[in-house]
């Protein structure tokens, strides 16, 4: 081998780099001899891998990475020298092999070390070798990051362990979880906490966590003097112990195979001292030697401390949620044992509370009490087991153990009651009954009424000894004062109970009778209504004959005379039945407003138009005083000129022939009013507070000139207090004339008074034309005599008596408008409707629904179903003959 540049005397790896030749003899290839020289004037830890098979070359920083590797590893392939843990440098090194750039962070690596292992983290850069255009091998520097890695991994265990411990909080678990964590943070095979006893003789642990390798010590109790009574003295006196292996340490090794017999060879443990002396000790076993560190001492000693620490917080805010649970309880027991007045109800809660609150297994209450004949009987409710469980054995009776219960004579508490003096005294069973409920703990305490009588017992048990103590006997004794009060109060309880049940018998024959009255009102508005419908349908016709009769025989006066009586009487009959109806539904709240801003100047204007054939029949003068501007208010104007029309209409009746009517509307604080005063017959002052009830009218005679039914005013009220306002009724006497009053809110009333303008005047109307029209109606007569007026009007009608024939007409002959009654017996006109609407050549029609039905609900069905009118039978031909001439004087 020729002698290289940096041929040195020195030892090391200069020494190897004389003795070690390449491949086959070849000399020192130029590229190598100048990584080399490179490596070894470098402090950093660098190694090249050079030539096909990738022998290693490195420098002596790299040695102690190496470990026991060295100097065995120099000159062999990578795929020998790098093994185990070294493994994982192989895929960096194929990168750069290839002709990449590589870096691998953090790498953690196992060294090999005399007697023991230890891990680095190291980050490795990789950069490829050519010798000329060819890939030659690799050079590796390496940076050691142990001392960084473990620093963070510390952080990182210290805030988990910290965020574990403040979440957890139940005792156990706290020490669970921290083994777990320390356990798997330091790679060791078992830890876990180990309770001492008060003789610092035992060590017991609950759980403990373990990686697999060693067996659990959970449950276990180990005697302390087997592992040695050095270390024993060292952890009474607060020092940690560390033995690296257990059969070589002094202190340890006369008692290795006691640690044996655990699965230990490597241990840590720290003590920890509560009140003076050794309460428990922080362990940390391994299956194999294992050299501790001083850091690791250091976590070992802060976990025992943070987890102490957390265990004790635990412990005061479990005892503090437990007198927190203990309170809630009582409280909760006193509010149910006030809430109930049922004694087997205050028997059944009473009785779980109290074996809640003592922590028994068993509980039960023996209530004495008599039944209704005065014989003395003794109730029980039990908690924690079934009822058979005592059916078996009867009730308690007075022994020595059971009668200072019955007698008032104290509490009883007993650790062991088969351990006491008193008990077995008694025949037949001379202690426990066979089959009786494991009772070794007992507790009784009376239960003993205001009056000092005793209502009976609370008897509490559990199956191990000693678990009542005085602070239970406290808190038993305070639920069985409450009990007694609670039982006191049932006991009036029932006696007023029985004097209720027979007032209850005496008021229900009332309420039977009120549900029949209840009954009989829906039969009459549900009467009714069909009554109405049914005295629609024909005053329908009656309504359309007289006014054809009027038409063709206007130069006929009788004929005349007698169409005006026969329209004067059917809309007499139809107010009748709107009254009727309307009192119905508000009575019902079937009623409802369509809300909207109404200038309550046009719907005085309206009613008085609405109002003026009988204010005209009776030569009545009106006087009407309205505001230059409008008055606006929020409400239903349809519903509001209905107001106003009854009142008018009433004033008209009831008012001699040639009276006068003054109607005002003036405004006041956030409120306007509506007066109609008459110079009429007036009222007698016992009427007037009755004047605005269903039914109610003034003196009545034979004759009954005036008609009506009593319904007008008090659909007034009604309506009127549905608008947040107040109908008013006032008279100075009979013959002395009468006022009602409106008052509406009126927030425009709060400001400046209206102010003057014009509406402004729709356009003349467009030159009539007549209509393709079609009646549809399966009451011939109602139909043939509707068809007659309009075609008196000048309009093309046919008529249709059922809805199957209406649809293939209307395809035929696209009609202009169509006037359908709803109640048809093939289909409903609902129905009809919407088919007619889906009709391409109906898209224009103008739809009328004629009724019997005129409730909201009806005229919002015929909406939905694409009608465009709704009009309620008897049709109003006014209302009709404007509807066609709108269609007609339409733009085509």
């Amino acid at each position: 081998m020729r002698a290289l540049p940096f041929d040195t005397d020195s030892d090391g790896v200069r020494a190897l780099l004389r003795a070690v030749p390449l491949a086959g003899g070849m000399p020192w290839p130029e590229g190598l001899r100048a990584v080399a020289a490179l490596m070894l004037g470098s402090r950093f830890p660098m190694f090249a891998a050079w030539g096909a098979e990738r022998r290693l070359v490195y420098n002596d920083a790299f040695i102690d990475l190496l470990g026991e590797r060295h100097p065995a590893a120099f000159g062999q392939p990578l795929e020998q020298a790098f093994s185990d843990s070294w493994a994982a440098l192989m895929p960096v090194l194929e990168a750069a092999l290839a002709g990449e750039t590589a870096l691998l962070q953090d790498l953690p690596l196992d060294l090999a070390r005399p007697g023991q292992g230890a891990r680095r983290f190291l980050t490795l850069s990789c950069s490829p070798l050519r010798e000329g255009e060819e890939m030659a091998g690799v050079l590796c520097v390496l940076t050691d990051t142990t001392e960084r890695v473990l620093a963070a991994q510390q952080h990182g265990f210290q805030r988990e362990l910290g965020a574990t411990l403040r979440e957890l909080l139940d005792p156990v678990e706290i020490m669970e979880a921290a083994s777990a964590l320390v356990g798997r943070h330091l790679g060791v095979g078992r830890v876990g906490y180990g309770e001492i006893d008060a003789a610092g003789q035992t060590l017991s642990v609950e759980r403990d966590w373990t990686d697999g390798s060693i067996n659990s010590l959970s449950g276990k109790t180990l005697m302390l003097e087997r592992f040695g009574a050095e270390p024993g003295h060292a952890l009474c006196a607060g020092r940690a112990l560390r033995f690296d292996d257990v059969q070589l340490e002094p202190l340890s090794a006369p008692y290795a195979a006691a640690y044996a017999d655990i699965g230990v060879r490597a241990l840590m443990a720290v003590p920890i001292i509560e009140g003076g002396r050794l309460a428990a000790v922080f362990y940390l076993h391994a299956g194999a030697p294992r050299r501790w560190t001083a850091a690791e001492v250091a976590l070992a000693e802060d976990v025992a401390r943070q987890t102490r620490e957390a265990v004790r917080r635990a412990r005061v805010e479990e005892t503090l949620r437990d007198e927190t649970r203990i309170l809630e309880l009582l409280n909760r027991t006193g509010q149910a044992l006030a809430s109930t007045l049922d004694t087997e109800m205050l028997l059944q809660a009473i009785t779980d509370a109290g074996t809640e609150l003592s922590g028994a297994r068993f509980g039960a209450f023996f209530y004495a009490t008599e039944d209704e004949q005065g014989n003395s009987l003794l109730l029980y409710s039990l908690s924690g087991a079934p009822r058979e469980a005592f059916e078996r054995f009867g009730h308690p009776r007075q022994t020595a153990v059971f009668g200072p219960t019955f007698h008032n004579e104290g509490i009883v508490r007993s650790d062991d009651i088969t351990r006491d003096p008193r008990y077995g005294l008694s025949a037949p069973h001379f202690g426990m009954p066979k089959g009786h409920l494991p009772v070794r703990s007992y507790l009784a305490v009376p239960v003993v009424a205001r009056s000092g009588t005793v209502l009976g017992g609370l008897f509490f048990g559990h199956p191990e000894p000693g678990v009542f103590s005085e602070r239970t006997e406290r808190i038993v004794a305070g639920v069985a004062a409450q009990a007694a009060v609670a039982l006191d109060n049932a006991r009036l309880y029932e006696a007023a109970r029985k004097s209720a049940l027979e007032r209850e018998a005496l008021l229900q024959s009332e309420r039977v009778a009120r549900v029949e009255a209840e009954r009989l009102s829906r039969m009459k508005d549900e009467f009714l209504a069909m009554l109405a419908h049914e005295l629609r349908n024909p005053l329908a016709p009656i309504s359309s004959s007289a006014a054809l009769l009027n038409i063709q025989f206007r130069d006929e006066p009788r004929i005349r005379q007698a169409s005006a009586i026969i329209s004067r009487q059917v809309k007499h009959m139809s107010r009748l039945v709107d009254d009727l109806l309307d009192v119905s539904r508000v009575t019902r709240g079937l009623v409802t407003l369509q809300v909207d801003e109404v200038d309550l100047c046009e719907v005085v204007r309206s009613a008085l138009d609405q109002a003026r054939p009988l204010i005209d029949e009776k030569s009545h003068r009106v006087d009407l005083v309205l505001p230059d501007g409008p008055v606006r208010v929020r409400g239903d104007a349809t519903r509001l000129i209905q107001v106003v029309v009854n009142i008018l209409n009433n004033a008209a009746k009831y008012t001699p022939p040639a009276g006068t009517i003054r109607i005002a509307l003036t405004m006041g604080p956030g409120r306007a009013l509506v007066e109609i005063r008459d110079n009429g017959l007036g009222m007698p002052a016992d009427l007037l507070p009755t004047v605005f009830e269903p039914f109610s009218q003034g003196a009545r005679t034979l004759a009954r000139s005036q008609g009506g039914l009593g319904l007008g005013l008090a659909l007034v009220k009604k309506l009127v207090e549905m608008h947040g306002g107040e109908a008013r009724a006032a008279s100075e006497g009979v013959g002395l004339g009468s006022v009602f009053t409106i008052e509406l809110p009126c927030p425009q009333c709060e400001g400046d008074a209206p102010v003057a303008g014009g509406a402004a005047r729709p356009a003349d109307a467009a030159a009539f034309r007549p209509l393709r029209v079609i009646v549809v109606d399966d009451n011939e007569d109602a139909a043939d005599s509707l068809a007659t007026l309009l075609r008196v009007q000048g309009h093309a009608v046919t008529v249709e008596y059922m809805a199957r024939g209406v649809l293939d007409r209307a395809a035929r002959e696209p009609p202009d408008a169509m006037v359908v009654d709803i109640g048809l017996p093939d289909m409903d006109g609902y129905q009809l409707g919407a088919l007619l609407r889906a009709q391409p050549g109906m898209r224009d029609a103008v739809l009328i629904a004629a009724t019997g039905y005129g409730g909201e609900q009806d005229r919002m069905r015929a909406r939905e179903a694409g009608f465009a009118h709704h009009l309620v039978k008897p049709v109003d031909m006014g209302a009709l003959v404007r509807i066609l001439q709108d269609a007609a004087s339409a733009p085509r």
